[in-house]
């Protein structure tokens, strides 16, 4: 199956959606700030050294363990694009690769909201807010990285 090339102006409409995207997640950062400020430290069922614990540990890994996610989905999507050739389902596909990475980031950002709120240190939280914030940054899309997607995906489909 062969398909049309990608249309005038379509990697830039992609990328202006990705960008808008990772714009609103990397507004829940400022968010959860703002929250951790309003909200008044309170007691939850657990002690606050485990809240701290268990949401540091949920934060590192749902965050460390993104970049291995999104490499495995981008590999797959490549493969669906070496079978049908079809440009704008790669765009799309990645849009959705790009939207789960921000999901997954989005659990760093709740986790330091808890760790700050009900947690025994609230400098931990603030760390894990930064870490995701920072991950959330490098996560923005660039036409670079557009590119290099579709390149290897042509290429895998010449193999």
């Amino acid at each position: 199956m062969i398909s049309a090339p990608l249309r005038s102006g379509e990697i830039d409409r992609h990328l202006r959606r990705m960008r808008r995207t990772t714009w609103v997640f990397l507004m829940t950062v400022p968010a959860a700030a703002a929250v951790a400020f309003i909200v008044p430290a309170g007691n939850g069922i657990a002690s606050p050294l485990a809240v701290t614990l268990v949401a540091a540990a949920a934060a590192l890994w749902v965050g460390f363990t993104a970049n291995r996610d999104a490499q495995a989905r981008l590999d797959r999507i490549k493969r669906a694009f070496a079978a049908t050739g079809d440009e704008e389902k790669l765009l799309r596909d990645h849009r959705w690769v790009n939207l789960a990475v921000l999901v997954r980031l989005e659990v760093m950002v709740i986790a330091a909201a808890v760790a700050i709120i009900w947690g025994a240190s609230s400098p931990a939280g603030w760390g894990i807010l930064a870490l995701a914030a920072m991950m959330m940054g490098l996560s923005w899309p660039t036409a670079d990285k557009t590119h290099i997607l579709i390149q290897r995906a042509r290429e895998q489909r010449g193999r």
